[in-house]
């Protein structure tokens, strides 16, 4: 897995970031599927992102190249909970669960069921379900990994 950071979190550390970006590509997508797979981490300011505190973007339409940002003056657990979110995003349009479809404007296909997710609760679609239910576990393994490693 490729990962590039730009600027920095206020309160988490770049090499923080890196492991936790490498842990949770190869936790949901495997080593070998995670090799094709380039992340680019952003780090922003929360006024710029339009009420979102973290997004994920798919860069190309091959599904391998994402753009992850992040609001920069998260907490470090909170960055964290973010970028294991967000990498649950990177796994859903890598495997092809989810695909943002042009024609019709603003449709968005989950595990083949079309949505147009402008007229659904944002926490009712089904790809925010996944997210919110895998990343506090994601979060919660790479914790431990890392206090088990001694690397905090």
């Amino acid at each position: 897995m490729f990962i590039d950071i730009k600027g920095k979190s206020v309160k988490t550390p770049r090499f923080l970031v890196k492991k936790a970006a490498i842990f949770f590509g190869e936790y949901l997508l495997g080593k070998r599927l995670s090799e094709n797979v380039y992340v680019f981490i952003e780090f922003d300011k929360h006024e710029d992102m339009d009420d979102d505190y973290a997004y994920c973007d798919m860069l190309e339409e091959n599904c391998r190249s994402f753009v992850v940002t992040i609001d920069r003056s998260l907490s470090k657990k909170d960055t964290l909970l973010a970028l294991a979110h967000e990498f649950v995003h990177v796994k859903q349009y890598a495997k092809g669960e989810l695909k943002d479809l042009s024609r019709p404007a603003r449709m968005t296909k989950w595990k083949g069921q079309k949505y147009m997710s402008e007229d659904i609760n944002y926490w009712d679609l089904p790809w925010e379900q996944e997210a919110y239910k895998r990343e506090k576990t994601l979060y919660n393994l790479f914790m431990k990994k890392m206090k088990e490693n001694d690397s905090l």
